[in-house]
């Protein structure tokens, strides 16, 4: 405590004196009033008590903190939190503007924190970053962060691990499109971010045992699957009948002819999703390890010829597309983006569930879409055809699934999600 006692100067002299005002009523607190009889102190001892003064600072720091900050925010808040997130190993620029550089940053934090990854900043985020709220330790933490296009032996630890946990990639050391596809599937799986960065959850999820497609894995005898090749659309010839047989037998009526086409992917697609494995068309083995079973694929799942509807009167082509757009659900939204490995704009989204449903479309645009296509009215609309807003220059686009809900590519939400319609000007677009 400081002694006033014998200061002769007298209060508010100045600038010096407004100065001591501060501290003695600071020292007030303190002491519990006491302090606040005392003389003022001379102008000789400013620098003394100017020391006291930055006590009061955390308070002004910690308004920030109650304020819930996200995408498109500006402000000292902002500023705030980009000097927090650079504190705990960002590199951004503190610029005030919450923008997608802030955004990744975060993520990364909620990632690492163990809170829900959704890109806004309120209480549990503040908590993180000011120590409020402890963070879970990783065993994982000496693992590095990995991303689309990184390279090296961790690179290779990971895909091995992937392959353990029921994908099936080439382990090269490569972070390529097969990684980044394998590496959603676990984080979906998981519970965790959908974001194709390998951080401490994602680390954490491979050593907890978290199966790729979903589930927890458990240790199987070898099956007839580990000699069968893989397959995808287009392939041809014997491995292809006995998937088509194979696939019947699940409850699946295709045509055995040798080739995997639309109807053999959407059986396939069937086969996947009700076996709660990824859902990506492409039989692997944990696809054939799934026709070995004694999974079933539903009358309304899909799985029959293009001229055959299932129960629900979803075409199989409209439920592959459907099914692929939902694989994707979660992926980062990225201008221009058509791959897992990118991300997606809306168009870019339309252009792989398409094509991965064995419809070939070029890349255009949401609008060379729309006048690609044969624009009809809602009556006609059936699932997988397209909702095109026509604000804009028609310039956002979804794929409907039924009941006034489509599958898109948000730019306000950063990712792809499922949702209702929302009540603006469209069309329906189909390329039945």
């Amino acid at each position: 405590m400081i002694d006033y006692r014998g200061l002769t100067a007298p209060v508010g002299r100045g600038v010096g004196g407004a100065a001591m005002v501060g501290a003695v009523s600071a020292a007030a607190v303190l002491t519990g009033g006491a302090a606040a009889t005392a003389q003022a102190p001379v102008a000789s001892s400013v620098g003394t008590v100017r020391g006291i003064a930055p006590s009061v600072a955390p308070a002004t720091q910690s308004q920030f903190t109650s304020v819930t900050l996200r995408l498109g925010a500006r402000g000292a808040a902002v500023s705030h939190l980009q000097q927090q997130l650079n504190a705990h190993g960002a590199s951004l620029t503190v610029d005030g503007v919450f923008g997608s550089a802030t955004l990744r940053a975060v993520r990364s934090q909620q990632s690492g924190a163990g809170i829900g990854v959704d890109g806004v900043v309120g209480p549990k985020t503040w908590g993180s970053l000011t120590g409020a709220i402890a963070t879970k330790p990783a065993a994982s933490s000496s693992q590095p962060t990995l991303r689309f296009g990184s390279r090296g032996s961790a690179v290779t630890t990971l895909q091995k691990q992937l392959n353990a946990s029921g994908a099936s990639i080439s382990v090269d050391g490569v972070f390529g499109r097969g990684t980044a596809s394998a590496v959603r599937a676990l984080q979906s799986a998981a519970g965790i971010g959908v974001d194709a960065v390998v951080g401490p959850k994602t680390w954490a999820a491979l050593s907890g045992g978290v199966a790729v497609g979903g589930g927890t894995s458990v240790p199987s005898a070898p099956s007839a699957s580990v000699t069968q090749p893989k397959l995808r659309h287009g392939d041809r010839g014997a491995a292809v009948t006995t998937l088509q047989k194979s696939l019947n037998a699940s409850g699946a009526s295709i045509s055995v002819d040798g080739v995997f086409g639309r109807g053999t992917a959407s059986a396939v697609r069937a086969l996947q999703s009700a076996a709660g494995i990824g859902v990506d068309g492409i039989v692997g083995p944990r696809t054939w390890n799934a026709l070995g079973s004694d999974v079933r694929i539903s009358a309304d799942a899909g799985g029959r010829d293009e001229d055959r509807k299932p129960v629900s009167g979803v075409s199989v082509r409209g439920q592959a597309i459907i099914d692929a757009a939902r694989s994707q659900l979660g992926a980062r939204y990225h201008w221009g983006g058509e791959s897992p490995s990118t991300g997606y704009d809306c168009s870019g989204l339309v252009h792989y569930a398409y094509n991965q449903a064995g419809v070939n479309l070029s890349r255009k645009t949401a609008k060379g879409y729309v006048f690609g296509g044969r624009i009809i009215s809602r009556s006609e609309a059936k699932p997988g055809d397209l909702v095109a807003y026509t604000g804009n220059d028609y310039g956002h686009m979804g794929i409907y699934v039924g009941n006034g809900r489509i599958i898109d590519a948000s730019g306000s939400r950063q990712q792809v999600v499922e949702r209702s319609m929302w009540n603006a000007p469209h069309v329906f677009v189909t390329y039945r």
